[in-house]
């Protein structure tokens, strides 16, 4: 029998482009899913498949007595709700990234003590790591020196968020299951160009014939871009299986250079844009993948398997059945 089976879960964030993935998986175990998401950024269609097997409930989650009215009575609540956004959103905003995902881990992991909700996910992330982290990058590196400048606001409020989590497990006894995803990326994805992360913007770009295609920083800067699905996956699994306020990787050791991505995107697209390649804006880590080691013993030998070339196929046949070559 699946751990999930009836089990009554909360996914806040749950029409979100991750969010939704992860909820279709955990209709799948049988689980008895309730998805609360303000739908300023998730998208109903993206809970489609599933919608009529689920409870959903638009609500906004900065308010903490909507918090505590949607956690009674759950099992399991994953938190995914978060302001999420690209760098440059990011490096001009600290205060509001910090601010905004501070309320949201605190509102409803609050909520889910004073209801004697057993089990919690704290969804963090790979912006914690400092600038000159060790790459692949292993768990030990989230407690040296300070998130990576251009994500500083959010990596902070992230790093506060695991933190909250190891205490309220230490002092309530809740079991608490901390994930760190690494670049997530796929169909569902945000396309607009002002808080768009890197591949959704690409791929916009390219389909909407920009010519030149502006690319920020010198395209040199790798990434381990990980597919939504495997990203819903590994929440699933450490959720599951390591409930123990110990922080866990979601993510592998491919890495791609930004300029190996544009190639492969205007291959894919059969468009032949001039790129420029703009040094003046910032390009955030100068690379990053994840070591995971510590994911791998935790699941049972797990990790991400879809690969960058499949995905961005999907992604890019996706973009344009959404929108064509229209404004995303």
């Amino acid at each position: 029998m699946s751990y999930w089976e009836n089990k009554k879960v909360l996914v806040t964030g749950g029409a979100g482009f991750l969010g939704s993935y992860l909820v279709e998986f955990l209709v799948e175990d049988g689980a008895n899913v309730t998805v609360v998401d303000n739908l300023e950024r998730g998208r109903l269609e993206n809970l489609s498949a599933v919608i009529k097997d689920i409870t959903f409930i638009q609500k906004d989650l900065r308010d903490p007595a909507i918090c505590e009215e949607v956690t009674m009575g759950m099992d399991v609540v994953m938190n995914l709700a978060a302001k999420v956004t690209g760098i440059h959103y990011n490096c001009h905003h600290h205060g509001d990234m910090f601010t905004s995902n501070i309320l949201l881990n605190t509102n409803v992991l609050e909520a889910a003590r004073k209801n004697d909700v057993p089990r919690f996910l704290v969804v963090s992330t790979a912006c914690i790591y400092p600038h000159d982290a060790v790459v692949p990058t292993p768990e030990s590196e989230g407690k040296r020196g300070t998130p990576e400048p251009t994500n500083e606001g959010y990596g902070w409020a992230k790093r506060m968020a695991e933190k909250q989590g190891q205490y309220y497990a230490q002092e309530y006894g809740m079991e608490i299951a901390i994930a760190r995803p690494f670049n997530a990326y796929g169909p569902r994805d945000h396309f607009d160009e002002g808080t768009s992360h890197v591949i959704p913007a690409l791929i916009k770009k390219v389909l909407d014939s920009n010519n030149p295609v502006i690319v920020w920083g010198s395209g040199n800067q790798s990434r381990a871009f990980v597919h939504a699905k495997d990203f819903a996956m590994g929440l699933k699994l450490v959720t599951e299986k390591y409930p123990a306020a110990d922080p866990v990787n979601i993510g592998h050791d491919q890495e791609v250079t930004i300029k190996e991505l544009v190639q492969m995107i205007l291959k894919m697209t059969g468009r032949n844009p001039r790129v420029v390649y703009d040094t003046s804006m910032p390009e955030g880590y100068p690379r990053r993948a994840a070591d995971t080691t510590k994911l791998r013993a935790v699941t049972g030998g797990w990790e991400p398997a879809i690969s960058v070339e499949e995905g961005l196929v999907e992604m890019i046949e996706w973009y344009e059945r959404t929108y064509g070559n229209s404004e995303g």
